[in-house]
């Protein structure tokens, strides 16, 4: 399961249409390193990090961060799965340190996809293991430097992080997950979605993820977890990057799993790279919208180069999603593949190591 071919390699886990990111580089010291970022819902833990975290341990490796990029369910759930596990030991040596946004509040536990229960649990689990940092990590944060590896955050804004902090104050009470199936833009042609208006996301807990830019020498890659393109586009825009003069990643994820409200033609616009990851699984949320797909396919001045869309699951509503189409991949000059960003995938693997060229 363990990576050991390439310097640097990202892996995205069939969690059911959530955020499971495993990041493994061989750091400038000579040691291979492990970067964790969110886990999905609590019941992929054993499927997904949990086997992983248990092979890292097998081979004496540790885990250098863990990134809980804010507290939807779906993106903490896993976390709590990790401090139940009897089966690890001193788990405060096992995982270095954690990057998570938390609120001092004592508040109820939340019975919506919000989970600011699962984040009382976590924050009260670091407290008691002296892990738990007093620094709220935002766009005002400096980069995170591991050993050649650099992760510059792209957001929260300060405001987004202190608005969901203000969120733990209530209980969540709704309990409402997801759309129906009638809400999905599944079947819709490219041709009826390519003048769609664009309308941004506001949701605060979304806008208070924590996303990167990840830069390791000349390779860069986004990870958005859930959230607002404006904010990235103006993180980018303070780094000197624009339409005129895009950033070059090897893959850019789409925020909020392919949610249409979360990625913007402005926001394509000055990002230029041929490979895009999707981690919706066409079910949960009806994600992703296949209305934030044609937007990678008609963005003004494409290049004429195949685009590869990677999604993380593999489902037959994702393989559906261009039925309507008339030879769209031909057309469009795209490719998907299903389910093969795994642990063992190459798929987003980077500079090869000599005695496996």
């Amino acid at each position: 399961m363990i990576q050991q071919t390439h310097q640097i390699s990202f892996h995205f886990f069939d969690v059911g249409g959530r955020d499971a990111i495993y990041i493994r580089f061989l750091g400038s010291d000579s040691y291979w390193h492990n970067i964790l970022v969110d886990g999905g819902y609590g019941k992929e833990y054993k499927n997904a990090f949990g086997p992983l975290i248990k092979d890292l341990i097998s081979n004496n490796e540790k885990i250098d961060n863990w990134i809980i990029s804010h507290v939807d369910r779906d993106h903490i759930g896993a976390v709590l799965g990790f401090v139940r596990d009897i089966k690890i030991l001193d788990k405060h040596e096992v995982v270095k340190n954690f990057l998570f946004n938390h609120s001092p509040e004592v508040i109820q536990a939340s019975n919506g996809k919000i989970s600011v229960g699962d984040g009382i649990k976590f924050r009260d689990y670091l407290s008691e293991k002296n892990l738990l940092s007093t620094v709220p990590i935002n766009t005002k944060t400096i980069p995170v430097e591991c050993s050649g590896f650099k992760m510059t955050f792209l957001s929260p804004t300060p405001e987004k992080e202190a608005a969901a902090k203000e969120l733990w104050r209530v209980e969540e009470t709704s309990g409402k997950i997801g759309r129906p199936e009638d809400k999905s833009d599944h079947k819709k042609t490219i041709e009826e979605l390519k003048t769609a208006k664009f309308i941004e996301d506001t949701d605060p807990i979304n806008g208070s993820s924590i996303s990167l830019l990840a830069e390791f020498g000349d390779l860069k890659a986004l990870l958005l977890a859930d959230s607002h393109p404006s904010d990235v586009i103006d993180s980018l825009s303070a780094l000197g990057y624009c339409k005129k003069k895009p950033i070059e990643v090897e893959f850019m994820q789409l925020s909020h799993h392919g949610s249409k409200a979360n990625t913007s033609s402005e926001l394509l616009e000055i990002v230029n790279t041929k490979c895009y990851v999707v981690t919706g699984n066409g079910i949960h949320n009806r994600h992703p919208d296949k209305e934030a797909i044609v937007r990678l396919l008609t963005k003004d001045k494409r290049s004429s180069e195949i685009l590869n869309i990677h999604f993380a699951c593999d489902t037959k509503d994702l393989r559906n999603i261009f039925d309507v189409d008339v030879n769209a991949c031909d057309n469009h000059k795209f490719e998907c593949s299903y389910a093969e960003l795994g642990p063992e995938s190459k798929t987003l693997a980077y500079l090869p190591l000599k005695d496996n060229v």
